[in-house]
């Protein structure tokens, strides 16, 4: 695929002040947005690239925040969205900055130079903590000024938690380019949240049928919503059909409609797009 570039007519260099600007990253790829102070998408950037590892894929994303003339723009307010699989939800009755990197390390391991960062969900009352290097964060300290830096699994579940329904069960899994995102609910109660790392759809429905075993949910009264890449494979559609019923795709129909896209799967930045609301 080749890099997509949109532009709007409004789009003035000199107000970047105003305007906010996101930025995803992922093992598949580079993105950003911006949006002025009504919510009008003025510009969307998408270029495409497969790297396995996150050294090259940091390597990458810096090299074109350097390039970028627009990234090098002021903005009133900038995202940094890393896709990463390696991080915890904490609840806020446990959460402590002081013991923070002992309560990390007993789920994962962060390597020796990494700085945790943290956010918190206040419609759930927990925070999400990731690491990421510390040159790599101090890079984006220098660059960006008014900065907030989350996983991509910030905007994710703020966008859930607000569209479950009451007495019903729901399942969401945001799919990556190497794992997925599960989150599970029943009400406004949170079952689980965790990351797959996945290699074939059939490792999805896996682990989707076993989270929903793990929590005794009852498939018969549940939605499940999907979003990210791979929402318009059909085996994925029609394989995960067999076992889970009332499937809904989340999509973000205007994207496709300004780029004139029809093939571009919008899906895959619906956070991107969003993520600027979720504060």
């Amino acid at each position: 695929m080749q890099n997509v570039y949109y532009i709007d007519n409004n789009f003035i260099k000199e107000n970047s002040s105003q305007y906010i600007l996101s930025i995803r990253y992922s093992t598949d790829g580079f993105s950003f947005c911006i949006h002025d102070h009504n919510n009008k998408l003025l510009v969307f950037y998408f270029q495409p690239f497969n790297l396995d590892t996150a050294d090259a894929v940091i390597a990458k994303t810096k090299k074109i925040i350097v390039d970028n003339e627009l990234l090098n723009l002021k903005y009133k307010k900038v995202y940094i969205l890393p896709c990463n699989k390696e991080k915890v939800l904490v609840p806020a009755h446990v959460f402590n900055k002081t013991h923070l990197a002992d309560l990390y390390r007993i789920c994962l391991s962060p390597q020796k130079n990494d700085t945790l960062l943290y956010r918190k969900i206040k419609i759930m009352e927990s925070y999400i903590v990731e690491n990421l290097p510390r040159s790599f964060v101090t890079f984006l300290t220098f660059r960006f000024q008014s900065l907030c830096i989350v996983n991509s699994a910030y905007p994710f579940i703020v966008h859930s938690l607000s569209n479950i329904l009451f007495n019903t069960n729901h399942l969401f899994i945001d799919i990556q380019d190497q794992y997925i995102d599960v989150l599970l609910t029943r009400s406004n109660d949170i079952l689980l949240f965790n990351s797959f790392t996945y290699g074939s759809v059939t490792d999805i429905i896996y682990y989707a049928l076993n989270c929903l075993q793990q929590c005794h949910v009852n498939k018969e009264n549940l939605q499940t919503t999907l979003s990210g890449n791979l929402v318009n494979d059909p085996q994925l559609g029609e394989t995960l059909g067999k076992f889970i019923p009332n499937i809904s795709i989340l999509n973000y129909p205007p994207l496709s409609q300004l780029l004139k896209n029809e093939e571009l799967n919008n899906s895959s930045f619906i956070h991107l797009l969003h993520v600027h609301q979720c504060e």
